[in-house]
């Protein structure tokens, strides 16, 4: 007789989310105010050397939004995306 050899199953995947706090303080904002944006670390790497939030929030505005500079002022959008993120729970 053949011995029966266990059934391999595929490796699988996990793809692990990076998170922080203030990283989910933004995307929970963002949701609030019904935006289709996500940041991750990345973003927030990036921007991480402008000094204020709102200052970080105008320059993602200009690099990766810019159309809605054409309908929004950035200082007000982005003073109301701050407010919004200042409101979620710390987790």
């Amino acid at each position: 007789m053949f011995a029966r050899t266990a059934a391999r199953r595929p490796t699988q995947l996990r793809v692990v989310r990076q998170s922080t706090p203030e990283l989910d303080a933004y995307n929970l904002a963002f949701d609030e105010l019904e935006l289709d944006w996500h940041w991750d670390q990345s973003i927030l790497d990036e921007l991480a050397a402008i000094g204020s939030e709102k200052e970080r929030i105008c320059a993602y505005l200009r690099q990766h939004r810019p159309h809605l500079l054409k309908v929004y002022d950035a200082d007000a959008l982005a003073e109301h995306i701050a407010e919004v993120k200042a409101r979620q729970p710390a987790r």
